[in-house]
């Protein structure tokens, strides 16, 4: 996430000279020109189709002012700066050179090769190399099809770490602009330009058919995988899967697999039409679930692992089958189980059928 880049600018006469770049940048065109004094201060004025040239990096504004020796310098109106690799629209841009400081106002967009980001204020301080974007953020990142959204945002440049508070939302695109994965939270931290992602307090995740929620979520970019901790719970269809600790696999935005540790809960309603009635239950230290096709086919659970269904054949209640070992794999195929295998040494396995009461 590159958030910004401004200019630090010192208006002279009819010259302004871009600190930051050492060059001088030419007067192109304005249709007035003039000084006054105002209050006994020296005011130095451009007005009127304002255009600036640098190099290959051109402005332009409306209206250009300083006030002789004091900051801030401004441009206003329709402000654009642009070069080969950025873009900056604004409807005012003030440039507070003592302080090494710089503000866009009203309508903000800059746009870089990595993302574009759009909100009412965004400053830059060049001595923290920090740029803070406020109210109604939105930067999008078109390469990789995601937006982050909130109240506020800081974004480091040297270390490439950024925040977004204020209500922040991370989305994830599919190539028709739908979205595939939404990520809520009190905070949102992004390291390395996102290859990590720190989401804390009351998070909320929505992938397709997929809910979480957790306290906290660390999401690694490069090995497609979310850390789920801090009560974390997974809903998949009428799955419920809960534990310690949580790790979602996905690929290509679909959930793939879901590793739980730590007193691992597993539960799903053993017949979708009479819900409430009868609820199947896996219990283990650890369970792997695997998805096909944004369905659950598989599920290992060890260490303590133990299961229990209802059995229901044509509408029909069969009864329970309740079974333990140190491992326990169960084969579903549309949420309804077809095979339960028990790998484990005699003396710790047992299995039993209870058939309904009569």
């Amino acid at each position: 996430m590159n958030f910004n880049w401004f200019f630090v600018i010192s208006l002279s006469a009819t010259v302004l000279v871009i600190q930051e770049s050492g060059e001088r940048l030419r007067l192109i065109h304005a249709d007035v020109l003039k000084r006054e004094i105002i209050a006994g201060k020296a005011h130095q004025i451009l007005r009127g189709n304002v255009e600036f040239q640098q190099g290959k990096t051109n402005i332009r504004c409306e209206l250009a002012t300083q006030v002789f020796e004091q900051d801030p310098s401004a441009l206003i109106g329709r402000v654009k700066i642009v070069d080969e690799k950025r873009q900056l629209y604004a409807d005012t841009v003030y440039f507070y050179e003592k302080q090494s400081k710089q503000i866009a106002l009203g309508h903000v967009t800059s746009i870089t090769e990595s993302d574009t980001t759009t909100a009412e204020r965004i400053s830059y301080f060049e001595n923290e190399d920090k740029v803070v974007s406020e109210n109604n953020v939105r930067i999008s990142n078109f390469k990789e099809r995601t937006i982050a959204t909130g109240g506020y945002a800081e974004y480091y440049r040297e270390t490439k770490y950024g925040k977004i508070l204020m209500n922040p939302v991370w989305t994830k695109l599919d190539s028709l602009g739908k979205a595939t994965m939404t990520i809520s939270g009190d905070t949102m931290e992004v390291f390395e330009s996102g290859k990590r992602t720190l989401v804390r307090g009351n998070v909320k995740i929505r992938q397709n058919e997929t809910d979480a929620t957790c306290g906290r979520v660390e999401q690694f970019k490069e090995d497609k995988k979310a850390v789920l901790t801090k009560q974390p719970l997974v809903i998949h269809s009428n799955q419920h899967i809960s534990g310690d600790t949580l790790v979602l696999y996905l690929e290509d935005s679909q959930l793939r697999r879901a590793f739980v540790t730590g007193s691992a809960l597993a539960t799903s309603e053993a017949d979708t039409l009479n819900k409430g009635s009868w609820v199947n239950k896996l219990t283990g230290q650890k369970m792997n679930f695997y998805f096909n096709n944004k369905k659950l086919d598989r599920a290992v659970i060890e260490n303590q692992a133990s299961s229990l269904y209802h059995v229901i054949e044509n509408k029909q209640y069969k009864g329970i089958n309740e079974v333990s070992g140190d491992r326990i794999e169960v084969y579903l195929k549309d949420g309804a189980v077809q095979r339960v295998k028990v790998t484990s040494n005699p003396e710790f396995s047992n299995g039993k059928y209870s058939p309904p009461k009569s």
